[in-house]
């Protein structure tokens, strides 16, 4: 995908409200490119150890991957702009899309076909986003396995749980390293917007971590922040938060 400056809306509501300090563009699906400001030490995880085998690859039908998670027994959560086909401008057929978990070179921990495909209400794709599409930028596809039963699938971390300073891991299978997951620890949310449904942190990404799990380690466990959409001029990750996805606020059709 290729990268897009937000309209000039979303820019100028940035300006005025000092919230972010720059453009943001969107995220790329598989670009090998690392960036300028991408972290050289952002490490290989083993898939064979959880939260990280909850995590792999969406396969776009031979023409590129993004990261998804499961956050159900037979759900995946990715980014929807990752299932938009540009070539022929509709969405990929849930059918031809293959999601692969814990994906580790020649390795994986399970695998499983879409059957079905959920696109956030009132997300349409378009080369220029829009404030209000970037917080849509979410999509669950339905699996034709329970991956997550033996696997294990990530639970979303209550609005109350998310705050200015909080630590965070963002992983991916980033376009340089395409089948191992990689992490950067130890980043922090710099700020919170639309009532808590998009997060700004300075956790760093590039092509192929587009709808990578935005994580954090609580003492009960692992939970799912949100996920990364888009990215600032600095590389740093603009998150669709799990305030957008909720079952209960967001019922999901399945």
């Amino acid at each position: 995908m290729s990268v897009v400056k937000l309209s000039r809306l979303f820019i100028v509501w940035i300006v005025m409200s000092g919230a972010l300090a720059g453009p943001v563009w969107s995220a790329d699906k598989s670009a090998s490119v690392l960036h300028e400001n991408y972290p050289q030490e952002r490490k290989w995880v083993s898939s064979q150890q959880f939260p990280w085998r909850a995590i792999g690859r969406i396969n776009l039908a031979g023409y590129g991957h993004c990261t998804a998670t499961l956050v159900a027994e037979d759900v995946v959560l990715t980014a929807a702009h990752c299932l938009w086909n540009q070539r022929v401008g509709r969405w990929y057929p849930a059918k031809y899309l293959t999601f692969v978990a814990g994906v580790e070179k020649e390795s994986f921990q399970g695998i499983a076909k879409g059957v079905s495909m959920q696109i956030a209400p009132g997300y349409t794709y378009s080369k220029h986003n829009e404030m209000n599409k970037v917080k849509r930028d979410w999509a669950l596809l339905k699996l034709n396995k329970p991956l997550g039963r033996a696997l294990g699938y990530l639970p979303l971390l209550e609005a109350d749980g998310m705050f200015q300073g909080k630590s965070l891991i963002q992983a991916g299978y980033r376009g340089d390293r395409a089948f191992v997951l990689t992490v950067q620890a130890g980043c922090k949310v710099k700020a919170l917007h639309e009532s808590k449904r998009l997060l700004q942190s300075n956790c760093r990404t590039t092509g192929g971590d587009s709808g990578g799990p935005v994580l954090s380690e609580e003492k009960d466990g692992w939970y799912l922040v949100g996920l990364h959409s888009g990215r600032l001029e600095t590389d740093e990750s603009l998150a669709v938060t799990a305030e957008n996805f909720r079952p209960q606020s967001v019922p999901w059709k399945w």
